[in-house]
């Protein structure tokens, strides 16, 4: 018997106890966990309100616990054996998921009959499964990559959309340099203490700082990531990077026609169309592709799944909440996409009617079907549970190494050594 029919039955005869002066019994309640109130939050609450309706035996609580909370408030509770206090569902952001894998190995429930993996982006499934291929996130949003072009400045300097499409990247570093000399504007803003840049150039050619197995450290003989070095570099010397510091600073790059491009993922769109007396000028294209033996104008940048507490008594409940909500309702998904301009992971997403608008900003381009139809061709790898260490610790001054002058592979090759020793103490 399912554990709905079981809350069923219990119910019915609650019910007639009560007929005879018993009291009502209380909903089976499941607690979920995730964070920002326009995009996350609002879609647990529209899941919740869909699930009860079918299923008026349970209540579900949506708690707003911002992303850093929730990390820290999970790591205390599991390290104290204090369950009681995790939440029955939690919203996991994707680089952080293997930590809580390896770190907690009994925590997340194995969710592989939960629903149909297959109809889900294989980039997506491979985020949340262990070496054994056990999956245990429904995958919820994705953080493809997207080029945001100013295409009135390409014009100016003599290009067309067609001519953005499929490139290389020296291809639009030549690009770059025309539109700077004609308009002045240069090619695409970046923070240097973020290495946005170059994880989205390293996925898109299918490699990660660490191999499959997320442990064996992948830097020195890295084709991706030594690409991405070089093409950088070649972007700061011809002078078409511009320098902003921290979030915040970021939007004015664009809304102040400082830079031609923007280099970020979908969920960037409703940030970029905040500057009304830019509507369209702006369209969104592939990334430029890697000079490597598979290249790609696709990646990755964020994203997050939903998991079921393994300690809560009501994990079954939780799971079964998963699988008919985010794990196979598509109008759940359609009717998510007006309300937070979602870009789902489920395959063939961009065929529901929501997906089709088209908008007056992008120049009518139907840019949230563009983007969802790019998410199920994401590179997939494996983030581990190194990404930030071997980043902040090791790439970040390689990189700063290489463009003051060091040699290349001896960059890498020191970056090499120190991510195997971080990664040897942390076994």
């Amino acid at each position: 018997m399912s554990i709905i029919r079981k809350a069923l039955a219990a119910t019915a005869l609650v019910g007639a106890m009560a007929a005879c002066g018993g009291a009502l019994a209380e909903p089976t309640e499941l607690k979920v966990w995730c964070w920002l109130q326009n995009f996350n939050v609002p879609a647990a609450q529209l899941a919740a309100e869909r699930f009860t309706a079918k299923h008026p035996d349970v209540k579900i609580t949506v708690e707003d616990v911002p992303n850093d909370e929730t990390i820290v408030r999970m790591n205390e509770a599991l390290k104290a054996n204090d369950h009681a206090k995790l939440p029955d569902v939690v919203l996991i952001e994707d680089y952080r998921v293997q930590n809580f894998l390896h770190d907690y190995p009994d925590f997340l429930k194995d969710l592989s009959g939960s629903f149909d993996q297959n109809n889900f982006a294989p980039s997506k499934i491979a985020i949340s499964s262990d070496n054994e291929g056990r999956v245990y996130g429904v995958p919820f949003d994705s953080g493809v990559s997207t080029l945001y072009v100013r295409l009135d400045l390409f014009e100016q300097a003599g290009y067309s959309l067609k001519d953005l499409q499929h490139m290389s990247w020296d291809r639009f570093i030549e690009m770059g340099k025309q539109v700077q000399k004609v308009t002045g504007h240069q090619l695409i803003p970046y923070d240097p203490g973020d290495l946005m840049e170059i994880r989205l150039m390293m996925q898109s050619g299918g490699t990660w700082y660490t191999g499959a197995d997320t442990v064996t450290v992948d830097l020195e003989n890295n084709k991706p990531l030594q690409e991405a070095f070089k093409t950088f570099k070649k972007l700061k010397d011809e002078g078409l990077l511009l320098e902003y510091q921290g979030w915040d600073n970021l939007a004015p790059t664009f809304h102040n026609d400082k830079v031609a491009a923007v280099m970020s993922a979908c969920w960037l769109a409703s940030l970029v169309m905040g500057n009304e007396e830019q509507s369209g000028k702006w369209r969104v294209v592939q990334l430029p592709m890697l000079n490597v033996q598979f290249p790609s104008g696709i990646s990755n940048q964020g994203g997050s799944s939903w998991y079921v507490n393994n300690y809560s008594p009501n994990a079954a409940l939780a799971a079964q909440f998963l699988g008919e909500t985010f794990g196979s309702d598509r109008e759940l998904i359609n009717e998510l996409v007006p309300k937070i301009q979602l870009i789902s992971t489920m395959k063939e997403a961009e065929t529901l009617s929501n997906y089709q608008k088209r908008y007056p900003f992008f120049g009518d381009q139907r840019v949230l079907k563009v983007m969802t139809k790019w998410t199920t061709s994401i590179p997939a790898v494996k983030y581990g549970r190194f990404t930030k260490q071997i980043e902040d610790q090791v790439v970040q001054p390689a990189l700063k190494s290489y463009l003051g002058g060091t040699a290349l592979e001896a960059v890498l090759s020191k970056a090499q050594h120190e991510a195997e020793a971080i990664v040897k103490k942390a076994k």
